[in-house]
């Protein structure tokens, strides 16, 4: 035991003498790893109003009803028959953008000159108010390979609904085809009936929106 003991202390001091190496930082330096942080692409595209278009068509149908008819001084009850209607049109774009976030799109918009939707006249103006309200604006959000989120504004009311798209990438920028429908009992629209006396009175619009 005495000999096994002996070696170690010389073992230890040898190591000493020979000025052996330590596992410890003795100038208790510290290593950082800089990381830089990866800043995202964003682009803005605009809209070209020359090159996009839309349609709009507009399926009316409505139960017989009652309205109320200034005549001769009064104000008198005409009944009205049922009404069946299809009426379609081009819509008049006017501007919009799109934004993209390392080459996913992020957000688009486009703006619609409302006076383009050709209706019958229920307000002295036409189904849509274009003297207090030109434009309606959609801006689109979410936008996958099929469906996109969509926001509408008519006349300062705004609705969510989902959008049918389909996404193209172009040479200059991007290409967004789709459609949407417009429920005109939603906004409201129509002032002069009630929702009970309309089975359907929609306008769908189909648009093909060309950004740059």
């Amino acid at each position: 035991m005495k000999k096994q003991t002996l070696l170690f202390i010389t073992a230890a001091a040898f190591l000493v003498a020979c000025g052996g190496e330590s596992t410890e930082n003795t100038n208790n330096e510290t290593t950082e790893e800089t990381v830089e942080e990866v800043q995202p692409v964003v682009a803005d595209y605009q809209l070209n109003a020359e090159t996009s278009k839309a349609d709009w068509e507009r399926t009316l149908d409505q139960k017989p009803t009652k309205q109320k008819v200034k005549m001769f001084g009064k104000m008198v009850d005409v009944e009205l028959g049922a009404v069946k209607l299809n009426s379609n049109g081009s819509v008049t774009i006017k501007e919009g953008g799109l934004t993209t976030t390392d080459d996913e799109l992020t957000e688009a918009t486009v703006v619609f000159d409302m006076a383009s939707f050709k209706f019958a006249k229920e307000k002295g103006s036409g189904l849509f108010d274009v003297t207090q309200h030109p434009n309606s604006t959609m801006v689109l959000t979410n936008i996958a390979d099929s469906t996109a989120s969509g926001n509408l504004t008519i006349q300062g009311e705004s609705k969510d609904m989902d959008i049918q798209i389909a996404t193209t990438k172009t040479d200059n920028g991007y290409t967004l085809t789709g459609s949407f429908v417009v429920n005109t009992l939603d906004f409201p629209l129509r002032e002069k009936v009630k929702e009970k006396d309309i089975n359907k009175d929609e306008i769908k619009v189909d648009f093909e929106l060309v950004y740059e």
